[in-house]
């Protein structure tokens, strides 16, 4: 399993979610197994996005894909941070986040 983490600041958490909704079933066929999306505690309007995937080419794939770079532009206002991480690698990545 390979884990996709993204920090997306965000103008509007709603407007955010509904767009980003919108590209689930292409996530979903693309070997995404699961997503979570929470709020960070130090800024309210950035997004932690943590999904997992089948393998590493799904989410090579994913993220060289034009709907990506959709949910990259999503109400930006700052870079979006991308990671892949193990199981490991998340623990240690959301403590720093604390």
């Amino acid at each position: 399993m390979v884990y996709l983490l993204l920090k997306q600041p965000t103008k509007d958490i709603n407007s955010w979610r509904e767009s980003f909704d919108r590209f689930l079933e292409y996530r979903k066929i693309g070997g995404e197994l699961s997503c979570k999306i929470y709020q960070t505690p130090r800024k309210k309007n950035e997004l932690i996005v943590l999904s997992e995937w089948r393998s590493m080419d799904d989410v090579t794939e994913f993220l060289e894909s034009q709907s990506f770079e959709m949910i990259k532009e999503l109400e930006m206002n700052e870079p979006l941070t991308i990671k892949l991480l193990n199981k490991k690698g998340i623990s240690k990545y959301i403590k720093q986040l604390h």
